[in-house]
């Protein structure tokens, strides 16, 4: 049975794993549904720096549905106004990127919720089933399963890492090395040590305060309840690129 990305990730780490998910980029949803055949805990879908507009992420969304995997979306800024967008289309936790204070991240939380000030009211859209008819049980349940994850990918991030994560709503944070390490002025592989430092670090403090931390797989960060482990288009580039080589070798 289905489970949202709350119940999803707090099962699995509560077994001692972690949730394992992938990026799509691609604009057709066929990615996300292969993913989800396969047996992927989420799929990360791009909506900042893929090729994808809104009708694509709607179509991912319900390949995810229509496959039993989270969906989870990455949208293009910190703007409430997207965090809702995506919220009605059905997405099961939004990934916000660059969060660099607490009231971006109050902000960004409100627009999940329905309550004064928050997310506004619709019942003609995906997330409802467009109708109203069993209105207080969809939004009861979205207030409690939607998730709000910050990207924290910043300087700024991290130095106000511990007041965002004391922030109602905050309970799972993604961890951007790449970006990261770019406003360092620096790049993943010369910065790694660095980079690891500052994961234990915020992984401390919000372990302090119950919330869950996610990264990227394969860079050595000890304790992450979600991971990605690379995406669509890198994946077809690489087995590409590996049948070409296997194909010419053969000869």
């Amino acid at each position: 049975m289905f489970t949202g990305a709350r119940a999803r990730f707090v099962e699995l780490n509560d077994r001692g794993e972690q949730a394992i998910g992938v990026w799509a980029t691609s604009a057709d949803p066929s990615t996300t549904a292969i993913f989800g055949e396969v047996g992927y805990d989420f799929v990360l879908i791009d909506g900042e720096h893929g090729a994808l507009g809104i009708r694509d992420i709607l179509g991912h969304i319900r390949a995810a549905q229509a496959t039993g995997t989270v969906a989870v979306v990455r949208i293009l800024r910190a703007d409430p106004s997207l965090v809702q967008q995506v919220a009605d289309l059905g997405a099961d936790a939004i990934l916000v990127p660059k969060i660099e204070t607490a009231e971006q991240a109050a902000a960004c939380f409100a627009a999940t919720q329905y309550r004064p000030g928050g997310r506004g009211f619709c019942p003609m859209v995906p997330a409802a089933g467009w109708t109203n008819g069993a209105w207080a049980e969809h939004a009861d349940r979205a207030n409690r399963e939607l998730l709000f994850i910050p990207l924290i990918e910043t300087l700024a991030g991290v130095e106000n890492f511990e007041r965002i994560v004391k922030t109602e709503g905050v309970d799972f944070a993604f961890y951007g090395l790449g970006d990261l390490a770019q406003d360092m002025g620096t790049d993943m592989a010369t910065g790694r040590d660095r980079l690891i430092e500052i994961w234990q670090d915020l992984h401390d403090k919000a372990d302090r305060h119950g919330v869950r931390l996610g990264a990227p797989g394969g860079f050595g960060f000890d304790g992450t309840s979600f991971v990605t482990i690379g995406g669509d288009l890198n994946f077809v580039r690489s087995t590409s690129a590996e049948h070409l080589a296997n194909a010419r070798g053969a000869r």
